[in-house]
């Protein structure tokens, strides 16, 4: 109704005569078209409504699950390889690389890295593909 501003009618509706056609009367389709389009705002307001629930039930349901990751300056955590993008690949290479030391907090979920022996990684990383380096 919101997209074409009228009820759907079905193709076999048309070819074959039903109690829908038959009872179509042109001058209260016009009537309940007009009573229609005045009462399009609480239509879209109500769609948006739905739509605003919606979103909250979905960011609850995924806010659950979601684990954040927090480090202080010097932590050791190891880093996802893919997200680093160097060394072999494959199903049989190592997941995590590592440990590094987390040199400084940059923003909210962004790290600076640093090797053990204090030599700086390129880039910031993200939380998302760091995890705590457990002996």
């Amino acid at each position: 109704m919101l997209a074409y501003r009228a009820e759907a009618v079905v193709p076999v509706e048309i070819s074959h005569s039903s109690p829908r056609i038959q009872a179509y009367n042109a001058e209260e389709n016009e009537e309940g078209q007009r009573l229609a389009l005045d009462l399009i705002d609480e239509v879209r307001d109500a769609v948006h409504a739905k739509i605003v629930e919606y979103q909250k039930k979905a960011s609850f349901y995924y806010n659950l699950r979601v684990k954040e990751r927090f480090f202080k300056q010097g932590d050791l955590v190891i880093r996802k390889v893919e997200a680093s993008g160097v060394g072999q690949k494959g199903k049989l290479v190592p997941n995590w690389e590592g440990p590094y030391k987390v040199k400084s907090v940059q923003g909210r979920g962004t790290y600076k890295l640093e090797t053990i022996e204090g030599e700086e990684i390129p880039r910031t990383w993200h939380a998302q593909n760091l995890k705590v380096y457990s002996r």
